[in-house]
């Protein structure tokens, strides 16, 4: 009887499905390969998760249709890895394994609408029924499921079967292969009888004509100039030459045309600055926190380290060591930091030590680019991978260390798709799995991770001082200083949104040729556009928030969605020319410093001009080069950069995100007022710090002023633990979306009752409740706030999760339940 396989498709189910492999597959088909198996009326990309027992009699079997993998794309480890996240936050094991992967690689058919010729004349269908027939008669007469669903249609598969009955379409699956696969480019070389200048010396016999001369001579060049293989387009571009002509000069046996891979990197363009690293002594407590990890390191045992160490204490030195050490011992070690932005200048640093053992995946990476840096690091081409939240499932074997940057930031986490999984978590995971050591580092680290230091959890190593740099002594922390809006507005009048102190110390720094980073921690021009005679507002018609003015293209955006529109010249309910622009965004910061220091050199960095390939790269380059005196941006600028002119930073709006609904709001507007103020002063020139505010006296500023971070905990952990919020418990947030709001609400209460039925007073259960943003691209939401005490079983708490769903039933056709444990926002 053929060998049977347990396989796991790419869905949010939590199963394993059992397929028989046929006998011309034996070999082929592994533990860890992708395979094309049936599923239904598809055909999905799975992968074999282990053997299965073979079928009882009188059940039938489905064979396994393709084996896509030469190698096993997972190894055991990453199996196991990825079964305990799919467990731990509560979701498919295909689910997971699909996030592991490069995208693009998978092979599967999909549904396809196709318009037939019947008439819809007095047809009575439903209006969503109509718009995908509008559709279809737009765009060439068919359209797939996921393009209909994209251009926020009803695109249920119910839907499309009910227009199929009708005789209007007919639903088919189609295979699509894979987006991307290995490159290949034509070298060409000299055949072996003339590979040396003495047998080249004869060839002008076997030669005709004058091109088939400059091929040859082409070539010799660029052997000679070091290039034994050039690509074939190089070598014909230098002859002026055809392909035809240098097809014939392989059919006389004088060259060779030979195929190499091609590595798609981003560290190729473009290319990093090469520099030596500087003699370096470690400071006291460099070296201290040093010597603690090499110690876990040589012992070959897991353990994780809390490196809390103020802003400029030299934490990338310490990561730098260790990752030395690691390597030196055969290992390989993941660099994980919260923003493509820090991953340029954290790449260069690591290079300098490092060179051409480092990769790079990140999600502005084109779909070839991670592709190949997967593939080469699965096959231990590369032992460094350096990245966002995402390298943590890099397929790096033989692991000895996981360092998380900036442990503490929220981009770690992920909303959406599933996995929801925190990155930080999943690599003291994986740390734990091979034995290695994790080093979490921050100036301002999570309160859950501080006290899991505190408790024993985690081994905490302090580096309370900024450390001396070549050429200069240890800088002190920056001067922060508070300047009160509402004061400020009636001593000065102000009129915009720089304060008169913060123009004069940006003044102060550009006559000292020195630089000012600013921090607006919203984009776009004005946040708020409302007409002054009747209160009207744009409001977004898929999303319950109103839109963000953009001036330089005179465009309304929903900053949720991305729909555009135009400004209207008036109000367009009662025709008054008052619109009002409230508020500041960071072109409209832009737009004042440019009036008020029309010589600065002014850099803006947010989403909306960091969309290209490389911008980040390019822009902090320009600005560490000295080609700009203020870089201007959102939260992407307040982490990790480290420019050593820069003695001013401004917070133009520090009450940004301080009053959020969130038990989160208070401490991450510490983390970020901390990170931004650390930007400043880091080599021998004193920084200074300006934060304005219409909230002076926030005990979460005073903080802030004094870079007191245990004060901070301490003041906020009272409450924490009367509420029973992290790290005194857990949070669970299940969030409930869909077309129709009745059905939503209804669902969610059906769900909600069905967890209180389980868990009785043992869970807090809050909601179900209307989001703080009730309507996102045409989805209502509704949540559920799950609060799990600690010591509650985290097995039990999945176990109770997942039969809820059952329970509670399939959610209503368009609508979906997500599950998010741990959750790090709750509005």
């Amino acid at each position: 009887m053929p060998a049977a396989v347990r396989v796991v498709v790419p869905l949010p189910v939590d199963q394993t499905y059992t397929y028989l492999v046929p006998d011309d597959l034996q070999e082929e088909a592994r533990v860890g390969c992708r395979v094309l198996v049936p599923f239904g009326p598809r055909r999905l990309t799975g992968m074999i998760v282990g053997a299965a027992e073979p079928a009882v009699e009188g059940v039938t079997l489905r064979p396994i249709l393709d084996v896509l993998d030469e190698t096993p794309s997972f190894t055991g480890e990453m199996l196991r890895l990825t079964r305990w996240i799919a467990d731990y936050y509560v979701c498919g094991w295909g689910e997971v394994i699909k996030a592991a992967l490069p995208s693009g690689i998978e092979v599967e058919s999909r549904w396809v609408l196709v318009r037939t010729a019947a008439s819809c004349d007095g047809w009575t269908g439903p209006p969503a029924a109509r718009a995908v027939l509008r559709y279809l008669e737009v765009h060439g007469g068919e359209a797939s499921l996921d393009a209909l669903r994209q251009a926020g249609l009803d695109a249920r598969l119910a839907l499309a079967r009910r227009l199929e009955r009708d005789g209007l379409v007919r639903v088919e699956a189609r295979l699509a292969r894979p987006k991307v696969r290995v490159r290949r480019e034509k070298h060409v070389r000299f055949a072996p009888a003339f590979r040396t200048p003495a047998a080249r010396a004869d060839l002008g016999a076997l030669l005709r004509g004058a091109k088939q001369v400059a091929v040859v001579e082409a070539l010799e060049a660029l052997v000679r100039a070091g290039k034994r293989e050039p690509r074939r387009a190089e070598v014909l571009a230098r002859a002026g030459a055809s392909a035809a002509t240098l097809n014939g000069l392989v059919k006389k046996g004088i060259l060779e045309v030979v195929e190499r891979e091609v590595i798609r990197s981003p560290l190729d363009a473009p290319a990093p600055e090469e520099v030596p690293p500087p003699a370096y002594t470690l400071h006291p407590s460099q070296q201290t926190a040093l010597d603690r990890i090499h110690e876990a390191v040589a012992a070959g045992r897991f353990e994780t380290f809390l490196l809390h160490g103020v802003t400029g204490s030299g934490k990338t030195e310490v990561y730098i060591a260790a990752l030395k050490a690691v390597v030196a011992r055969g290992k390989t070690g993941i660099i994980l930091v919260p923003e493509i932005a820090l991953t340029p200048q954290t790449v260069r640093r690591f290079r300098a030590h490092f060179g051409d053992r480092i990769a790079v995946l990140h999600s502005r990476m084109s779909p070839g680019e991670r592709y190949d840096a997967w593939r080469h690091l699965r096959s231990g081409r590369f032992s460094i991978v350096i990245g966002p939240r995402s390298a943590v499932l890099a397929p790096v074997s033989n692991l000895g260390l996981i360092v998380v940057d900036e442990e503490h930031e929220p981009s770690y986490k992920q909303f959406d798709p599933a996995p929801r999984y925190h990155a930080r978590d999943v690599a003291v995971m994986r740390a734990y799995m091979n034995d290695a050591v994790c080093v979490l580092g921050s100036a301002t680290p999570a309160v859950e991770s501080y006290m899991n230091a505190r408790w024993g959890k985690y081994t905490l190593l302090s580096m309370p001082e900024r450390v001396p740099v070549p050429g200069h002594a240890a800088a002190p922390l920056p001067v922060v200083h508070i300047v009160d809006l509402a004061l400020e507005h009636k001593k000065h009048r102000l009129d915009g949104v720089l304060s008169e102190p913060l123009r004069r110390a940006i003044r102060t720094r550009l006559d000292r040729n020195e630089q000012v980073i600013l921090l607006q921690n919203r984009r776009g021009y004005a946040p708020v556009i409302a007409c002054r005679s009747c209160g009207w507002a744009p409001m977004c018609p898929d999303c319950s928030v109103s839109m963000t003015y953009h001036k330089d293209k005179r465009l309304l955006r929903c900053h949720y969605c991305g729909r555009t529109r135009r400004l209207p010249p008036r109000c367009p309910k009662c025709e008054a020319e008052d619109l009002a622009r409230l508020g500041a965004g960071t072109q409209r910061v832009e737009e004042e410093l440019a009036a008020c220091f029309p010589e600065a050199r002014i850099l803006r960095m947010d989403l909306d001009t960091t969309g290209r390939k490389n911008a980040h790269h390019e822009l902090l380059e320009r600005f560490r080069k000295g080609k700009a005196e203020v870089l201007l941006g959102t939260q992407m600028v307040a982490k990790g950069l480290d420019f050593p002119r820069v003695t001013l930073v401004g917070v133009v709006d520090a009450d940004v995100g301080m009053l959020l609904p969130d038990f989160r709001a208070e401490e991450r507007t510490f983390q970020l007022l901390t990170q931004v103020a650390g930007r400043a002063g880091r080599a021998g020139l004193r920084g200074e710090v300006i934060l304005q505010t219409r909230n002076p006296d926030r005990p979460v500023l005073r903080y802030a002023v004094a870079h007191d971070y245990e004060g901070f905990v301490a003041a906020i952990l009272p409450e924490r633990e009367l509420l029973g919020y992290p790290p005194f418990g857990r949070i669970v947030g299940v969030e409930f979306r869909g077309p129709q709001e009745a059905e939503v609400r209804q669902y969610a209460g059906r769900w909600t009752a069905a967890l209180r039925g389980q868990v009785g007073e043992a869970l807090d259960v809050l909601g179900p409740e209307a989001a703080f943003i009730g309507r996102v691209k045409r989805q209502y939401r509704f949540h559920t706030i799950i609060k799990v005490p600690r010591g509650f079983k985290t097995e039990t708490l999945q176990r109770v999760l997942r039969h809820t769903g059952i329970r509670a039933g399939a959610p209503p056709g368009g609508s979906r339940v997500a599950i998010d444990v741990d959750a790090v926002g709750l509005f």
